[in-house]
């Protein structure tokens, strides 16, 4: 297939968890404005606060913004938003996760309030299934618990990956078999550009879950594939995939798979589900530049390297992006589509 020299290079550290469903480390930087956006969690029927909520800001296609999780109040706050609709999606152990969407597009919302259904441990999600609690979270002792939320908290929201590796260190002493803090684990060395050390906790999670958290299985499978462990690291990432569906770091891992064995319908189907899932991630784009290359479909290549330029547009990559968009311009300008290639 054509390769072009922009793509090169991706590797896992550049990925990141979608927030509706946990996966890879995600850099996103608010647009700085005025709006702010306040309130609290609460349970439904008590009214009581709800603590070390989850609570996730996405834009009005999914993609993440920002997270953070709720004090002893039960409450949250995010600052320097632009005018906007927005999606809340909160999770809570304990509790049914709820998805709210906000309209910011006149002002703040100051003092919403959202309420959480209460479930039962039989009623949870099955490991690996997405933004719900999985019946084996809910049994882990309650400061293992606190201490994942905590180093959650840390890592992505404060950006403190060597505070947030103490925190779930520390879960799992408490609870050895603990496979969520394990990936969390390998997050936090990911943030601290130790990928063995990654690695090797990611592997930890896999098998103390019995391969049954998704997200571990996608991190994982990612890196063996990387390193051309094609048996196992497939295995992985397809088994990660399908039972997290919505994970747009599986979904790009998988297009990446299938293009390079020439399944180029297959890559295509999932490179547009990852930028559906993450439409602010750039190496998405990249992916599906490649693809529309190999297809000499030039106009969507254009429309391709057009979404990439708006959010790497100063880079070397970014700079490559633009030289390549104007080759391809050229080309439909002076050739009919199916005659038209780039060098």
């Amino acid at each position: 297939m054509g390769r072009i020299d922009f793509f090169l290079g991706v590797v896992l550290c550049s990925l990141a968890i979608p927030v509706a469903t946990p996966g890879f480390l995600v850099t996103s930087v608010l647009p700085f404005s005025d709006f702010s956006l306040t309130g609290s969690v609460s349970s439904s029927g008590t009214n009581q606060s709800v603590p070390d909520a989850r609570v996730v800001l996405c834009d009005e296609g999914g993609a993440l913004l920002g997270e953070t999780v709720t004090g002893d109040s039960g409450s949250f706050s995010f600052q320097g938003l632009r005018p906007a609709h927005y999606i809340l999606r909160i999770t809570a152990t304990g509790f049914e996760p709820g998805e709210f969407p906000v309209d910011l597009s006149y002002g703040s919302d100051r003092g919403i309030t959202v309420s959480l259904k209460p479930i039962k441990a039989a009623a949870a999600a099955v490991p690996g299934g997405g933004n719900t609690i999985s019946t084996h979270e809910l049994t882990v002792p309650p400061a293992a618990r606190k201490l994942l939320d905590s180093g959650r908290r840390k890592l992505h929201t404060d950006k403190d990956a060597q505070g947030a590796l103490r925190d779930f260190e520390s879960a799992i002493k408490q609870a050895p078999d603990f496979y969520e803090a394990y990936y969390e684990t390998g997050m936090a060395y990911l943030a601290l550009q130790n990928p063995v050390e990654a690695e090797k906790q990611f592997r930890e999670s896999v098998e103390v879950s019995q391969k049954g958290y998704a997200d571990a299985n996608i991190a994982l499978g990612t890196i063996l594939l990387q390193r051309n462990e094609l048996s196992e690291g497939e295995s992985l990432l397809r088994a990660g995939v399908a039972g997290n569906p919505h994970s747009w770091p599986g979904q790009f891992e998988l297009g990446q798979l299938e293009l390079s064995r020439g399944q180029v319908e297959l890559a295509l189907q999932a490179a547009k589900q990852a930028a559906s899932l993450a439409p602010q991630q750039p190496v998405v784009y990249r992916l599906l530049a490649v693809i529309y290359l190999s297809q000499k479909d030039f106009s969507s290549l254009a429309s391709a390297l057009d979404s990439y330029i708006a959010l790497d547009p100063d880079s070397p990559a970014g700079v490559r992006a633009k030289e390549l968009r104007a080759e391809a311009q050229r080309q439909l300008a002076n050739s009919p589509p199916d005659a038209v290639a780039v060098k």
